[in-house]
């Protein structure tokens, strides 16, 4: 007894520590991010976190990346946990998405961040729990569900630019997300995108228009120029929406088979559009089997949206896609 009791006193030092440690950290990025001007953040304590995720218990996990999600019960309340991959990040990442995960908690199309626990060697985080889990793969949200129909595709778009012009727009500094990609949208009980994950942001220096840095972020959804040059632009977070776009409307997530051969998402899609029809850009999981009796209205829409996509693709520095249209 005497020896379980040393060993519960020994942890509890080692938490507080670490709770120190990682408090300092975690308010020098957030007075960084915000200039000082930051949402209060609950801090979760050790006991409930693996309480909730039984001891992190893979039959708890919802979803595997750069980090692991993990479904729990906090306070009577279903919250969704994420717990980093200590080698796939630097500490800065860590408290960077806390920071700017806190600072955009407002914005209805955002994952909302709860708290977090301070308490474990690398920071965990708790956010409201999205009932129709993470948009991982094209037209699906849970395994289980059916293919998404195109308005609800269309509403995730607008939802998911409007939380980048957010994040670009309505802080001192712009912030560019730098990992848009699909499994870092989330869907609630009403099919509404939550972006979330913001351990790659980075904001660019009033008055600069870009800032070099090292090349992160998701190969598929990577800008070319950024991958070339190391500059991060607001054109990084375009181009990454452009082919969120593409995918939802063509449900071609992986590289697609064009003559028996892999290729580009982008290359298959001008492919099509230069042989036609159209159509066969289509998620047919939409169509029911009706791709050649499309309305006029809902084959002009996606015409539409098709060429948007491809202006986020494909601008110019000086002639970026407009994110609200």
């Amino acid at each position: 007894m005497p020896c379980l009791n040393l060993l519960r006193k020994k942890k509890k030092k080692e938490e507080e520590i670490l709770s120190q440690e990682n408090g300092s950290s975690l308010l020098e990025e957030l007075i960084a991010s915000t200039g000082g001007k930051y949402n209060p953040i609950r801090m979760f304590s050790s006991h409930q976190i693996v309480t909730a995720t039984n001891n992190f218990d893979w039959n708890y996990m919802s979803s595997v990346d750069r980090f692991v999600w993990y479904k729990g019960m906090i306070d009577n309340r279903r919250v969704l946990i994420k717990a980093y991959k200590e080698k796939q990040y630097g500490p800065d990442n860590f408290f960077r998405d806390i920071a700017v995960s806190s600072l955009m908690s407002g914005n209805k199309n955002v994952l909302k961040l709860l708290g977090c626990c301070l308490e474990f060697s690398t920071p965990v985080l708790v956010y409201e729990y999205p009932e129709n889990g993470a948009l991982t793969f094209t037209g699906h949200a849970r395994e289980s569900a059916k293919p998404l129909p195109w308005n609800v595709r269309l509403k995730i778009a607008k939802e998911i630019a409007d939380a980048v012009t957010y994040l670009h727009t309505e802080f001192p500094k712009t912030i560019i997300h730098r990992d848009l990609k699909l499994g870092n949208v989330f869907l609630d009980e009403n099919w509404t995108a939550k972006l979330s994950c913001f351990s790659l942001s980075i904001s660019i220096p009033e008055g600069e228009s870009g800032v070099y840095d090292i090349v992160c972020g998701t190969t598929s959804y990577i800008e070319p120029n950024y991958l070339r040059t190391g500059l991060v632009t607001e054109n990084v977070d375009i181009y990454s929406l452009g082919i969120i776009m593409l995918i939802l409307l063509t449900g071609k997530s992986r590289a697609p088979l064009v003559d028996g051969y892999s290729v580009l998402l982008l290359d298959y899609v001008q492919k099509i559009l230069e042989r036609g029809p159209f159509t066969e850009l289509i998620d047919p999981s939409m169509l029911n089997g009706t791709s050649d009796n499309i309305p006029d209205q809902l084959r002009q829409q996606m015409e539409a949206f098709t060429e948007l996509a491809l202006k986020c693709i494909k601008f110019q520095t000086r002639r970026k896609c407009a994110l609200t249209s």
